[in-house]
């Protein structure tokens, strides 16, 4: 789900919450907007979330939910993970999509993934949990 995606799934009779929730998925939108147009004008074919579609130990994701994917053919390259960290991988072969889009089989690359390999989650996120 993108970020801009989620200004719906709030509820509550507390305005300034609201607005809040709003300003931060729009911010979130242009964050991840901004990865995206700079991971394409890389060479990367897709992007999708380091998480519970990705075997780190098979080495392969089931593209459930990309945040973008441009056509995804061995040899291309994929970034797994998120605006504020991400990983690269070089796909080794595609298999047929049976279950939610198939599945990409990769191995790692040496090559810096991020300039912010904190891992933390992004500012627009940790402000909505501020105490």
């Amino acid at each position: 789900m993108k970020p801009i995606d989620m200004i719906g799934l709030v509820t509550t009779t507390n305005p300034g919450f609201a607005r809040a929730w709003a300003d931060s998925c729009r911010e979130g939108q242009v964050e991840e907007d901004n990865w995206i147009a700079a991971l394409r004008a890389q060479g990367v074919k897709a992007a999708h979330p380091d998480d519970g579609w990705v075997d780190r130990e098979k080495n392969e994701v089931h593209p459930a939910y990309p945040q973008f994917s441009d056509g995804v053919a061995a040899g291309d390259i994929v970034a797994l993970g998120w605006p504020n960290y991400h990983r690269l991988v070089r796909v080794v072969g595609v298999g047929a999509p049976m279950m939610r889009g198939g599945v990409w089989f990769f191995e790692p690359i040496e090559v810096p993934a991020s300039p912010d390999q904190s891992g933390e989650w992004p500012e627009w996120i940790r402000k909505l949990f501020k105490k």
